[in-house]
């Protein structure tokens, strides 16, 4: 009886201790599993469903000179932090959504990329993206990994903040060339 009293008043160190390693742990897989913006390329989908983790390795496969992974992540994955949408490089936005975001996509004059066929968006007579996903002919890109609203146009536009642009190492122009490439 006295074993198990002396036990019990001692829970509250061996709390303490299991919280201290379990924030201990979760730095380190975060350092282990992360990196430098310098190093990743981040993409933000605003699509009802998707596959990020599978098509984040499929776009890994190919992953230009420099960069050591690829994050894709739905929009809500920023829900609390909006710093993380501001640190990204490319974006998938709705249609109706454009404006919303406008101030941080980056125009593409200047930059060298081949979008392989898919309609430019001109804001103000200037190109600031491409539209990944049509809902008049149901055709998208990536269409196996991101699950597009049939009755929304979505476009693909980059950063303005973004490092991996042309004035950079051009990653972002990379990556986004081959998720066009993607059924």
């Amino acid at each position: 009886m006295r074993l198990f009293r002396n036990i019990f008043s001692q829970t509250h160190r061996w709390i303490l201790w299991a919280l201290l390693s379990a924030v201990f742990w979760g730095w380190i897989f975060g350092f282990v599993t992360n990196t430098t913006p310098a190093h990743k390329v981040v993409l933000y989908a605003n699509v009802d469903e998707m596959q990020d983790k599978a098509l984040a390795l499929r776009l890994e496969e190919e992953k230009p000179e420099g960069i050591k992974m690829i994050k894709v992540h739905p929009f809500s994955y920023a829900m609390f932090d909006d710093g993380e949408l501001q640190s990204s490089d490319l974006f998938v936005v709705r249609a109706e959504d454009v404006e919303q975001f406008r101030e941080s996509f980056a125009p593409l004059e200047g930059e060298s990329w081949d979008p392989g066929g898919w309609e430019p968006v001109l804001l103000d007579g200037v190109a600031y993206g491409v539209k990944i996903y049509d809902a008049a002919t149901g055709q998208g890109a990536a269409s196996e990994y991101l699950g597009y609203d049939p009755d929304t146009d979505y476009y693909l536009f980059f950063n303005v903040s973004s490092p991996h642009l042309s004035a950079g190492d051009g990653a972002a122009l990379r990556v986004a060339e081959l998720l066009l490439r993607l059924p």
